[in-house]
């Protein structure tokens, strides 16, 4: 019998993987059970760790076995239409002792296994501080009444080739300069057209990552979990000391997965959690058809922004212009002026428009 092996082998940690054999092997559910009593029993007289395996189908699945046992894990996993299986695991109980609930999603790969915590914000120290990051473009900095205050989360929104991540560059770019630590999460662009890009228009990117104060990572979200991504961005903040974090873009992001809804919420634990961190977080989102709000894939992420621009593609005399606008700032005063984005060889610049650009008003 199950519970004399393990009676006479002395182990400090058992494990039976499954109880799928044992069950088959049993006569009847009332010797299966007993066998269960009995094997639980001689554990408890070893003070020993036993960890039974068991499928979790309806078929096959044993729910009063968790009445029987102090902790009690369940490992999912979803099989999307295109990409890596995402696994997850949920902790159903854990007697004495508190447990972060929902899901938390992992991954197996050569060298282990890696469980990536869901983020709670309350979890984190929250830190107060009246800091701002300028971008160093005047007319912008001009627009928003000053710099972005540290511990709040801005949204650039736009068509493709707006400028977004030319802005975005331009934050991170700047608090380099100023001797912070920034990071980029690139979700569309390969780094190295990134890097070329970006020093064309002047900014020192290559000479920032070298000298480790700005940190380019590029992710695709078909081979990761949005567990795993999240881990990696407060690993970045909590091990790595960045005050600047920027996802461009979370179009790219959001579109890989088919939970949207479930997305969002984790974005805003996310954003808030970087909030108390102190962290200036800086996401880029594609807008498509006309601009009419901030709705993406029908997930309006519009709501935990605390400032907002938008950025639009406008025909003046045959000619297409950049316009940039701020939609909102919640920690002071903005312009209400739509001026004129201005992005050529190693210059980026926002400037007065003329009259002919029409205002454009929308809600974030």
């Amino acid at each position: 019998m199950l519970d004399t092996i393990v009676s006479t082998s002395g182990a400090q940690r058992i494990v039976i993987d499954s109880l799928f054999e044992i069950r088959l092997l049993a006569d009847d559910q009332l010797t299966y059970r007993r066998e269960l009593l009995a094997l639980r029993d001689s554990v408890a007289r070893l003070n020993a760790t036993a960890l039974v395996l068991d499928y979790s189908d309806e078929t096959m699945g044993d729910r009063q076995l968790e009445g029987m046992v102090n902790g009690s894990l369940l490992l999912e996993q979803d099989n999307p239409g295109y990409g890596a299986t995402i696994r997850r695991l949920h902790v159903s109980k854990i007697r004495g002792h508190a447990f972060i609930e929902g899901y938390h999603h992992l991954t197996i790969r050569t060298g282990g296994l890696s469980i990536f915590p869901r983020v709670v914000p309350r979890r984190a120290e929250d830190i107060l501080t009246d800091e701002e990051i300028f971008c160093g473009i005047d007319g912008l900095d001009d627009m928003l009444g000053g710099g972005l205050l540290l511990g709040t989360t801005c949204l650039i929104a736009g068509h493709s080739g707006t400028g977004k991540s030319t802005l975005s560059t331009a934050y991170t770019s700047s608090a380099v300069r100023e001797g912070r630590k920034a990071a980029m999460f690139l979700f569309e662009e390969r780094p190295a057209i990134f890097r070329r890009r970006s020093t064309d228009l002047g900014f020192h990117i290559v000479e920032q990552e070298e000298a480790g104060r700005l940190i380019l990572e590029h992710f695709d979200p078909a081979e990761m979990s949005p567990g795993e991504f999240m881990q990696t961005v407060v690993d970045t903040v909590e091990v790595k000391g960045a005050q600047v974090i920027v996802i461009d873009s979370l179009s790219g992001f959001l579109g890989a997965y088919p939970n949207g809804e479930d997305l969002v919420a984790q974005l805003h634990s996310l954003m808030t959690y970087l909030s108390r961190r102190n962290v200036l977080t800086i996401l880029t989102v594609t807008q498509h058809g006309l601009l009419e709000g901030d709705d993406i894939g029908g997930s309006n992420v519009g709501y935990f922004a605390d400032s907002a621009l938008l950025l639009r593609n406008e025909e003046r005399g045959g000619d297409l212009r950049r316009t940039i606008s701020v939609l909102k700032k919640r920690q002071g005063d903005h312009e209400q002026s739509v001026r004129e984005l201005r992005i050529g060889d190693r210059n980026v610049d926002v400037v007065s428009s003329s009259s002919n650009i029409r205002p454009y008003l929308a809600v974030v």
